[in-house]
């Protein structure tokens, strides 16, 4: 993936943080989105391998579950927190990140995967036309 598909998937996480935070109760809003991007940057680094291991075959598709799981613990959702917010909620919060992020990175990995599979066709066209 190129660099312009890496900002890709940074500009859906930013489009998805504001329909999450559109989402949610007006008191929760600014939290939500101020938490949000606080772990997207701090998963930066990860989601930068992951791409790179996605494309080189080294991960699979369904390893991005595992690989995001792994982060649930690390999200601080310090803001939701100041605001007294529950357990449960914290939780759905944590799980909303990181479908975001599992989102992102797998439509933009789906459309490059497509995309170079379309030229490879071309490439070998000759052949079926025999």
């Amino acid at each position: 993936m190129s660099k312009l598909e890496l900002n890709q998937i940074y500009l859906q996480l930013e489009r998805e943080i504001n329909l999450l935070s559109q989402s949610t109760q007006v008191v929760y809003r600014d939290a939500i989105r101020e938490d949000a991007q606080h772990a997207i940057s701090e998963f930066k680094k990860d989601i930068d391998s992951w791409v790179i291991q996605l494309n080189e075959r080294v991960i699979a598709c369904y390893d991005l579950e595992d690989l995001l799981e792994s982060k649930r613990d690390v999200i601080q959702l310090m803001q939701l927190q100041n605001k007294v917010v529950d357990g449960v909620r914290i939780e759905k919060f944590k799980s909303d990140i990181l479908r975001m992020i599992a989102k992102a990175i797998m439509n933009t990995y789906l459309e490059t995967l497509f995309r170079n599979q379309n030229r490879k066709k071309h490439v070998g066209d000759d052949l079926f036309e025999r």
